[in-house]
């Protein structure tokens, strides 16, 4: 296994899974005010972008573990790692406990229903959270990278 591909398909993996989140809040918005013959067409989207969403995140895990394994295994104890695992963490926070109770909720109910409004909120609300913490992974990334602008490596007391 080369390291430069498994860092390569790693980073075509973060894109990826940010990509349908990107798009899902513009889904779950559209959800408040659409009529019953796209509720069921923009639930299915839905499903999609994270059907999507966790297949690039497993190849996002994988490829992480090979680049740990091969190479970056003292890198556990960083902060830039650690502050991605905690992002990761409510991110699947999210998921669990507000995006798939709601859309599991929305396939019984019917659009303009009593439980309907406020599901559809629930479900933006999970959304959005979803794609803030993915962004914020992959920003914690960028600054992490080896480019110039390692930001997260600067040691702000640091005596020359």
């Amino acid at each position: 296994m080369n390291y430069d591909v498994i860092k390569i398909f790693h980073a075509l993996a973060a894109v990826a899974a940010t990509g349908p989140l990107l798009f899902a809040p513009w889904l779950s918005a559209r959800l408040k005010i659409c009529c019953s013959e796209n509720a069921a067409l923009l639930l299915q989207g839905l499903t999609v972008t994270d059907r999507f969403y966790n297949i690039a995140g497993w190849a996002l895990m994988l490829s992480g573990i090979g680049m740990f394994w091969l190479y970056d295994w003292h890198r556990l104890f960083q902060v830039w790692f650690l502050l991605s695992v905690a992002i990761f963490i409510i991110d699947s926070l999210a998921e669990k406990r507000l995006r798939d109770p709601a859309i599991a909720a929305l396939v019984k109910l019917h659009p303009g229903g009593a439980e309907w409004g406020a599901t559809v909120a629930r479900l933006h609300k999970a959304v959005l959270a979803q794609m803030i913490c993915t962004s914020a992974i992959l920003i914690v990334m960028l600054l992490h990278s080896q480019l110039n602008i390692n930001l997260l490596s600067v040691a702000p007391f640091h005596q020359y």
